[in-house]
């Protein structure tokens, strides 16, 4: 049952990545951030009477998520200003691998041959993605891709605390109480960027800017699968994160079709060797 929470998991969260890159166009990485939390947050608030219900201990489990993933993301949108779309989609599939080496060193998962394979395609495919378009526009440079390592690495921990969290609580508190706290770091870091230009910045084309609203309305729907998918009996958290990863895919082909990328071919095949390590990662 949970590869059916995750395969629409992978087309809903694929298709959030892929339409931050449009909202970019109309708006400033915090300003698509902080709106776009804050609509995920009230649509939560349907939640509330569930989300409430938890101790004081998870709460701050939360907090600690909400912050990491506000930087996370606003660094995502900050690269995403000036790399592909594909090659920053791909580049965190390298989640999957650090996600790999938490479940066994916290849960004490088991790891094979098959696994170890996978994560040297994965770490592999990606070096040669990233070194492949190393001189061409959109491609990253050495401080783009520490910055994208640290998105990868907060993703990992984020699937350890959502595999830890959601064997004690349901899906509705754990969804509740990361995005409340995302939404509020978001406008933490929207604060600051606003002391720094002296201004308020979000203009009333930012309010107009209907991506914002479907990329809150797509982070919600898409993370209830997730949390769901962890909660089936018997889910392991490898599984789970690994096949999770194949939303990476859906990002690609938006670049290709949509954002006019070049070097198409050669982004297609690097995108599918990586999805196929963090495949191997699963079995």
């Amino acid at each position: 049952m949970e590869i059916l929470y995750i395969s629409f998991y992978i087309l809903l969260f694929g298709t959030h990545s892929s339409l931050q890159k449009v909202a970019l166009k109309k708006s400033s990485e915090s300003s698509v951030l902080v709106l776009y939390t804050t609509v995920a947050a009230l649509l939560m608030l349907l939640h509330l009477p569930f989300g409430v219900a938890v101790s004081w201990e998870y709460v701050l489990i939360f907090a600690f998520k909400g912050l990491i993933l506000a930087v996370s993301w606003y660094v995502t949108l900050r690269v995403l200003q000036k790399v592909d779309l594909s090659i920053v989609t791909t580049t965190n599939i390298l989640s999957a691998v650090l996600s790999f080496v938490f479940a066994i060193v916290i849960f004490k998962e088991t790891a094979g041959w098959t696994k170890i394979i996978g994560s040297i395609i994965v770490v592999g495919g990606i070096a040669m993605l990233n070194l492949s378009n190393k001189k061409e526009k959109g491609s990253v440079n050495a401080l783009q891709l520490c910055l994208l390592i640290f998105t990868a690495l907060v993703s990992a921990t984020c699937s350890v605390i959502d595999k830890y969290t959601t064997t004690y609580m349901t899906p509705h508190q754990v969804q509740f109480w990361f995005v409340v706290f995302t939404a509020f770091f978001s406008w933490v870091i929207f604060g600051i960027e606003c002391a720094k230009k002296k201004e308020f910045s979000i203009t009333k084309q930012d309010v107009k800017n209907v991506w914002v609203y479907l990329l809150g309305i797509t982070l919600v729907a898409a993370d209830f699968l997730l949390f769901t998918a962890y909660r089936v009996p018997g889910s392991q958290m490898i599984t789970i994160s690994m096949l999770s990863k194949m939303r990476a895919l859906v990002p690609v082909f938006a670049g290709v079709l949509f954002y006019k990328e070049k070097n198409v071919v050669k982004k297609i095949v690097y995108a599918i060797i990586v999805v196929f390590g963090a495949v191997l990662l699963s079995l």
